[in-house]
């Protein structure tokens, strides 16, 4: 191993190499702050070898998208120097690193109480404009100039750009370097469905990532780039999409962990200074997991909400919706509230309906001109298509995943609350 590279031993992806100012951002105290927010937030509640963090991840996801680039750039061969290359890959791979910089301790799970108007994104902006991130992106910038040249400028301003689909300018080529990141086969997806699958212990987000990723390409539309993918990747790219599917319906919206996602919100309004997390980056960097955790076990005695998830209490579900409710379904709900609310007083209980997300956006009618299509590339008989075409899986996908749920506080009445609610249904 020489002076300029090292590598990290990676669970999912084996070695991943890195150069020598790559690790040194990797080596920054903001990256660094990464190994203490965990992935899939109180998860490991559940899943209990979910306590895999955003360090890995991000990590991962430089492997990944570096692996695609390549692989459709090698396929696609657009017409680029090679000094070109070198700079989106380059790009890319910073974007992937930076790109959770943002989030906040127990990640996703945290957002409800971020300060009005802001989401992690624009917290990864300020961590890589105010921080020392800015001044090793700026080395890595002025390494790769002397080395390729002055028009190949790399500054934090593009990385965050770039990867926020801001101010593309001139060059429409930077929305084809965002497709990698984030569309409806990023980068960031391949990595946490096969991390999040792992550290879990379940099979439903495994997807057969080397053929996906060797049958990427590039579609040139009115001399514009846009990832697309080879014919023979249809099933690898159906796959991916299933294993999203699966893993949203059996992982990320489990019922227990939906309840412990609503039990960090409710005990981060009452132990959070003002009830929400600070907008100052440097006070705001201060945050993760270990302190907030050491924060809800000081109210454990003031705080049902700290209680429950300090000592793992759990409520039990009364009721729920099917994963893909009807109209009948949601009216049902409804009716079912009234009538328990009605007789046991709707504080005894506790709702979640915000468990809903459309398994994939990709138009189900497109052509190759609409810039939300999936490309699929017939190199044999010079044929292009869309997914929307060529797969009937991804034409039915198409009803949002919205379940909705009733927990119970208080455990005391719970064979009451089960007979009114078995009563119903049963005569419904």
């Amino acid at each position: 191993m020489g002076k300029d590279r090292d590598k990290f031993r990676d669970p999912v992806h084996g070695f991943i190499e890195v150069s020598a100012l790559e690790r040194e951002l990797i080596d920054s105290e903001p990256f660094q702050r990464l190994r203490n927010i965990k992935q899939l937030a109180m998860t490991y509640l559940v899943f209990h070898g979910a306590e895999h963090t955003r360090f890995g991840h991000s990590i991962g996801v430089m492997h990944m998208v570096t692996r695609a680039f390549e692989s459709a750039v090698k396929n696609g061969k657009p017409d680029w120097t090679e000094a070109k290359i070198a700079f989106y890959r380059q790009l890319l791979r910073l974007i992937a690193l930076t790109h959770d910089l943002g989030h906040a301790p127990f990640s996703h799970a945290a957002e409800s109480v971020f300060p009005v108007g802001m989401e992690h994104e624009d917290f990864t902006r300020k961590i890589v404009l105010e921080t020392e991130i800015r001044d090793i992106i700026d080395k890595i910038g002025d390494a790769f100039q002397k080395e390729y040249g002055s028009e190949y400028q790399i500054t934090p301003e593009l990385i965050c750009d770039i990867y926020q689909g801001k101010n593309p300018g001139p060059n429409m080529e930077y929305i084809f370097l965002k497709s990698f990141m984030d569309s409806e086969m990023d980068c960031d997806k391949m990595d946490y469905l096969l991390r999040d699958a792992l550290y879990c212990g379940v099979n439903y987000g495994k997807y057969d990532v080397e053929r996906l990723i060797s049958c990427l390409t590039v579609y040139q539309n009115d001399g514009f780039p846009r990832l697309a993918i080879r014919s023979g990747g249809v099933q690898a790219f159906e796959e991916f999409m299933l294993a999203r599917y699966f893993m949203f319906v059996q992982v990320y919206f489990h019922r227990t962990r939906r309840f412990f996602d609503k039990m960090y919100f409710l005990a981060l309004k009452e132990v959070l200074p003002g009830g929400t997390f600070p907008v100052d980056t440097r006070e705001y960097l201060l945050w993760d997991d270990y302190r907030v955790w050491n924060l809800l076990r000081e109210h454990v005695g003031t705080s049902g909400a700290c209680d429950n998830i300090v000592h793992r209490k759990v409520y039990p579900r009364v009721f729920e919706t099917k994963t893909h409710p009807s109209e009948a379904d949601f009216r049902n709900f409804r009716i079912m509230r009234k009538i328990i609310y009605d007789k046991f007083g709707k504080d005894c209980f506790i709702e979640d309906c915000s468990a809903d997300k459309m398994p994939h956006k990709i138009p189900i009618r497109t052509t190759p001109d609409d810039e939300r299509a999936i490309i699929i590339i017939d190199e044999t008989e010079g044929k292009i298509s869309t997914i929307s075409e060529e797969s009937i899986i991804i034409k039915s996908l198409t009803e949002k995943i919205n379940i909705q749920r009733i927990y119970l506080c208080d455990r005391s009445i719970f064979d009451e609350v089960t007979r009114h609610v078995q009563e119903y249904v049963c005569f419904d």
